[in-house]
């Protein structure tokens, strides 16, 4: 009867032992899962940031060229069809 109980208790503490050991492989292989998620989400955020940074310095470019000379001289011929002394403008008759 003694060794009845003895086997019992180890078939016990084997099958509390294997449970416990499941339940930590399942938290492990859910974390991996969660870590995985995450970084792929750091990741695009890390391109976007990427992204938006260099629009930003095409936008501050272009900030910087709208204050120069050359930007205003060429609006003016654009927009206002200003010319400067001593050239001659050709208009185009599209009849």
């Amino acid at each position: 009867m003694a060794r009845k109980t003895y086997t019992l208790k180890m078939r016990t503490k084997l099958i509390l032992t294997m449970m416990i050991l499941a339940y930590f492989l399942f938290l492990f292989i859910q974390q991996s899962f969660e870590i995985s998620s995450q970084q792929k989400t750091m990741d695009e955020l890390r391109e976007a940031i990427s992204d938006a940074e260099h629009e930003n310095e095409i936008l501050s470019r272009q900030i910087e060229y709208s204050k120069s000379k050359e930007y205003i001289e060429q609006v003016a011929r654009d927009r206002l069809g200003w010319v400067k002394e001593g050239e001659t403008i050709f208009i185009e008759n599209n009849q």
